[in-house]
């Protein structure tokens, strides 16, 4: 998997996101739990030759620190999911 930051300020990210698809969504879906997210979104202009890209505008805080914490509760969650199945 490869990142490509195309925006990365204070308030907002964006990045595409090569290689890999299905964790955009569980992302978007954590990062709306917050209450300092104003937007995410992602999207994909064509499925077989585009790569996706991902949004995110925060209210208050860092948007890149806001990114980090939601992507490490998301391995948090699946670590947790992984022992039950042990």
């Amino acid at each position: 998997m490869e990142i490509k930051i195309k925006k990365d300020n204070e308030k907002e990210i964006e990045f595409e996101l090569i290689g890999e698809k299905t964790i955009l969504n569980p992302l978007k879906q954590k990062l709306l739990q917050y209450e300092e997210v104003e937007y995410a979104e992602w999207r994909v202009e064509h499925s077989l030759i585009s790569n996706p890209e991902f949004y995110l505008r925060v209210n208050k805080g860092n948007a890149k620190k806001i990114l980090k914490k939601a992507i490490k509760e998301i391995k948090n969650e699946i670590d947790e999911l992984y022992s039950c199945l042990e």
